[in-house]
């Protein structure tokens, strides 16, 4: 039996350090758009979906992807595991099924270095693959891919703020699952190709307008960046994963 590939972008536009980031225009066309567009070239996804919240504020984002022409499934605000497990509730997934999980502010994100970690999960025995428990690639380049199984067991048993609101940590953290990290010799790992700030979001455009399009892979992304090395200055202040630090200390809030 074959397994479906579905994966879940999630996005939302109330972000408190650059509120309305993914609807941010870079080359006359909406942030999360150029991120959707790129994501589905991969080879094994077979559906794609962005998962957004129910609030009116998001409702905008969610006509906007529309008219592109993408998925979308609005949910949980906070919750997000539930969120993400409502979104393939529907779809009557089997436990071997295989999710993907991207963020919506790393529109950057490669198809093929997507598509590199689900192959590797594939070929694979463990429940939770990842290229970014020890970072591979620069910030904006992460991939997660578990089994329906682990986000069905993750979904009726995580309790914790960071647990509900990351939709991993209690599959990697738990010790009930197999996890493992891509193996690859890191490339550039102390990058920032994420936004996060409107710091980040300079550095993004200026990658694009070099490019001109949509369409540029991450080996050419880092041959225009190590001919102009100055650019990585403009970001390089922000600490990598503020927003899941964040929500571990208010874990401590939980107990």
């Amino acid at each position: 039996m074959s397994r479906k590939v579905v994966a879940l972008l999630q996005a939302r536009t109330d972000s408190s350090r650059l509120p309305r980031k993914v609807l941010k225009t870079i080359l006359n066309k909406p942030m999360i758009i150029h991120q959707l567009q790129r994501t589905n070239k991969s080879e094994y996804i077979d559906k794609l979906i962005l998962v957004t919240s129910n609030q009116n504020s998001d409702g905008q984002l969610a006509t906007i992807v529309e008219e592109y022409g993408f998925n979308i499934y609005r949910g949980d605000k906070d919750n997000v595991l539930k969120r993400f497990y409502s979104a393939v509730e529907e779809l009557k997934l089997f436990e071997e099924d295989i999710i993907v999980r991207l963020t919506g502010d790393c529109p950057l994100h490669d198809a093929t270095i997507i598509d590199e970690s689900i192959e590797a999960f594939i070929n694979s025995d463990c429940d939770y693959l990842a290229n970014c428990i020890e970072p591979i690639y620069p910030d904006g380049l992460d991939v997660e891919v578990f089994n329906f199984k682990s986000l069905k067991i993750a979904y009726f048993n995580a309790q914790l703020t960071s647990e509900l609101e990351h939709v991993t940590p209690y599959i990697r953290n738990s010790g009930l699952f197999k996890v493992e990290n891509l193996k690859k010799r890191p490339i550039y790992n102390h990058w920032r190709l994420t936004v996060d700030e409107e710091s980040d979001f300079q550095l993004i455009t200026k990658i694009y307008e070099h490019f001109n399009s949509t369409f540029f892979s991450f080996s050419e992304i880092v041959n225009f960046l190590e001919r102009n090395q100055e650019l990585l200055a403009i970001n390089n202040s922000i600490q990598r994963n503020e927003g899941y630090l964040k929500s571990l200390k208010e874990d401590n809030n939980d107990n």
